[in-house]
């Protein structure tokens, strides 16, 4: 007869018993697994991957099953998920941007402080989606530069003309074309540079998995996100009072 304690044994786990055994007959009532998990976090909880069982803090299973997903990726698949999670970012970043245009003390408030947080966690996650769920899709550090630079470009271009076309149409401007010059200018460099700083952050936590095989640790990102968020606001902070007084 089977021991109760002999069902807790990591020996009979499936992951490392070779061949069937004899299942705890109370699972057969117990509550069905969801199915949805995705691939990434099956792998990272498998029991492969417990220290008290491989002795070691690293997530040797996890990196093995990484190294053997790059390689059946090609360069030019990569290159194209990178492309698309970028130009998917921008656009959910355009979202903030319509609170943007209230002129009152709410709104003021918003694009000091909200704004700049919103809209630079949005622009990086298109990246932060395949860090989490396909950091096998992620060959080079650069991937997070240019996705960065290419989703800021298409949320400048957005917001640009949202301010140029709808937020202003109508205000007095003693030189109309000096401000879109500005905004097209300034403006586009001021979110191209944060986004580039934030993406600095996820190439950190990219670079520390790839050196110790675990799952993806946004937290090691959080200083550099907080310093683009921190150049934005203060950008924000100095434009409206410009405008306030002048």
């Amino acid at each position: 007869m089977t021991e109760p304690r002999d069902y807790f044994d990591i020996n009979k786990e499936p992951n490392v018993f070779n061949g069937r055994f004899a299942a705890d007959p109370s699972e057969a009532q117990s509550a069905r697994v969801d199915g949805s998990q995705d691939e990434i976090s099956t792998v990272r909880d498998m029991i492969a991957n417990e220290p008290a069982f491989t002795g070691k803090l690293e997530q040797a299973h996890l990196g093995a099953w990484l190294q053997q997903k790059r390689a059946q990726c090609s360069v030019a698949g990569n290159l194209a998920l990178t492309f698309l999670a970028a130009i998917v970012a921008g656009p959910f970043a355009v979202i903030g941007v319509f609170f943007a245009g209230s002129q009152t003390t709410y709104g003021l408030l918003y694009m000091i402080l909200f704004a700049p947080v919103i809209e630079e966690l949005l622009k990086q996650s298109g990246m932060v989606y395949l860090l989490e769920k396909k950091p096998y899709r992620i060959f080079s550090a650069w991937q997070f530069i240019a996705a960065a630079i290419i989703s800021s470009l298409i949320f400048s271009a957005v917001e640009n003309l949202l301010y140029i076309h709808w937020y202003t149409r109508g205000a007095p401007f003693t030189d109309r074309q000096g401000y879109i010059f500005f905004r097209w200018t300034v403006c586009t460099l001021l979110h191209v540079t944060c986004s580039v700083i934030a993406s600095v952050g996820l190439i950190n936590v990219w670079q520390r998995q790839l050196a110790d095989s675990r799952a993806a640790d946004l937290a090691f990102a959080f200083r550099y996100f907080a310093i683009a968020m921190a150049v934005h606001g203060l950008y924000n902070l100095v434009v409206s009072l410009i405008d306030l007084v002048f």
